[in-house]
């Protein structure tokens, strides 16, 4: 019978056992290496100190009467011997041993009795015999590896012979061990306190986060943000100082048409999108609580409920429920019935005009085809022959046609001022130029196109960036803006619109995107009784936003 093999899945480390790992050998790498560094450096110092102190007495012991005396007989015969007075000096220190030579380098003391009488070892010694010199080395003797301090024994001027005070490397060792014991046990109490302090800091974490892998507490948040924004109706989200904390997709097409990314409501106050919502939220006092709301055209039922957790308040949530009746629902749709009907009359419209062309084409009459062609599209070939020379971004040119497009759609004269100009922009400027300058003409089209019974209906833009300014100006023969609404025209959802859907949104974009680049918006009624908007944009600002605000995608 065939032996199945089992096969062992490895379960993956928590996180609790991966970070607590993973500190480990970082700090202990960490402290290894510090340890390291720093008892490399006293040891150092450790030396120093042992080669200094050698040197000191190398050279009270070369000054000593007895020293000298027993070398200038050393010198002079052989056979003498200091051992047991150097002895006992030794053995009231902590030095290994101490040999005195006559200039011969013949040993007159020596903590091995035999050696006495014998040559010194290592040519380190020379120096001091020959030129005087005081001197330590690390050097090999006949005990062994050992910290040797030399001091000349002079008479006259003259040198004479030589001490030698000497620690053996493990007496060297042993001290250094001995004096710096403590520090050792700091690093290792360190260690012990680290590790104490990353388990504390990792239960806190876990208990916050309420035992949960950070895998599955991000699986979570992806699944909360899924959630959050599959649902159909508005959310929004404050704390208890009405801040936004978080909003959902279609919270953002209805306060600002969808033209602001999520991060720009978020930390901003309810208040600057809508006084009339801020006030609905306040109004219920921590307790749940329901209002009317008009935004734009739309009416919407808002309900706040209070926050809680652990019996503390942390904020509200606000949901919008729209509320339309019967009678609005057949005005949405006449709407767009009669947007369709308009379409299908210019589709019609079109189709005629090809098969007129056809027809003289058939006929042959060339010039009269021509010249029919040629009426067609002037009007079109100086629009576009206008933005080829003047206007170098493409976004804001595309644009500029587009609306040409649509105003002649509805008959509406459409003029681009000769004098126009504008360079090319980052892609962040230019779409929010575009934006600014399509809700501009969107609004002067149709404010020409309601008052054509009383003027030929006529939209007329200037775009120039010469000076260290960029100038949008559009001007439209339309009625005007009401006296009661000309203080307030540029809030939310303000408008003297009636009938158009998602009104009192596009003058509040164009205000809150002038704010971004810190520009100014002006209007005024001119004295050929039409409605001018200008807006002014400092291009260092332009350029201070671009540097700010990488990140926004509207």
């Amino acid at each position: 019978m065939a032996v199945i093999p089992r096969f062992h899945v490895r379960k993956p480390m928590n996180f609790k056992k991966h970070f607590i790992t993973s500190m480990l050998l970082a700090m202990a790498w960490i402290i290894t290496i510090m340890a390291i560094m720093v008892f490399q450096l006293l040891k150092s110092t450790h030396d120093e100190s042992l080669q200094q102190r050698g040197l000191e007495m190398a050279s009270i012991l070369a000054r000593d009467p007895v020293v000298i005396e027993a070398v200038e007989r050393a010198n002079r015969e052989s056979g003498v011997s200091i051992r047991s007075y150097i002895e006992n000096l030794r053995a009231e220190t902590e030095v290994s041993f101490i040999v005195v030579v006559n200039k011969d380098a013949i040993r007159l003391s020596h903590p091995v009795a035999e050696k006495v009488g014998k040559k010194f070892v290592g040519d380190d010694i020379q120096p001091v015999l020959k030129q005087g010199i005081k001197h330590s080395t690390y050097a090999v003797g006949s005990l062994g590896m050992a910290i040797r301090s030399f001091a000349p024994v002079k008479v006259n001027g003259e040198v004479i012979g030589a001490v030698c005070v000497g620690i053996l490397k493990g007496e060297v060792s042993h001290l250094f061990i001995e004096r710096h014991a403590h520090l050792l046990l700091l690093v290792l109490l360190v260690l012990v306190v680290t590790v104490v302090l990353i388990i504390v800091v990792l239960s806190k974490l876990k208990r916050t986060m309420q035992d949960l892998e950070p895998e599955l507490v991000v699986n979570r948040l992806m699944e909360h943000d899924r959630i959050f924004n599959a649902i159909r109706d508005p959310i929004v989200s404050v704390d208890n100082a009405f801040l936004i904390t978080a909003i959902n997709d279609m919270a953002t097409k209805i306060l600002a048409m969808g033209g602001m990314g999520k991060q720009d409501y978020i930390g901003q106050p309810l208040s600057r999108f809508s006084s009339a919502l801020d006030k609905i939220a306040r109004a219920g006092h921590g307790q749940a609580y329901s209002g009317n709301l008009r935004l734009g055209k739309l009416d919407y039922r808002v309900c706040i409920y209070p926050l809680q957790a652990a019996q503390e308040q942390h904020g509200y949530v606000i949901f919008f429920l729209a509320d339309m009746e019967l009678n609005d629902l057949r005005k949405e749709l006449i709407y767009y019935k009669n947007y369709a009907e308009l379409l299908r009359s210019k589709t019609h419209e079109y189709s005629n005009k090809l098969n007129v062309l056809s027809g003289m084409l058939q006929l042959k009459h060339y010039d009269e085809a021509i010249e029919f062609i040629d009426r067609e599209s002037k009007g079109h070939q100086h629009i576009i022959g206008n933005l080829v020379r003047s206007i170098q971004n493409s976004l804001v040119a595309s644009l500029l046609l587009a609306k040409y497009n649509k105003a002649a759609e509805m008959g509406i004269k459409y003029e681009l001022d000769e004098d126009n100009i504008l360079q090319d922009y980052s892609k962040l400027v230019s779409e929010k130029l575009a934006t600014i300058l399509g809700n501009l003409i969107d609004n002067a089209i149709l404010a020409a196109w309601n008052n054509r019974q009383n003027v030929t209906p006529l939209v007329h833009v200037y775009v120039s960036d010469r000076s260290q300014h960029v100038i949008l100006e559009v001007q439209d023969t339309g009625a005007g803006i009401a006296s009661e609404l000309a203080d307030n025209i540029l809030d939310y959802g303000v408008t003297s619109k009636k009938e158009q859907e998602q009104t009192g949104v596009g003058l509040y974009l164009v205000n809150e995107l002038v704010k971004q680049f810190r520009g100014s918006i002006d209007w005024e009624r001119t004295e050929d009784n039409t409605t001018l908007f200008s807006i002014y944009l400092d291009k260092s600002e332009i350029k201070r936003y671009e540097s700010e605000s990488h990140y926004h995608d509207y």
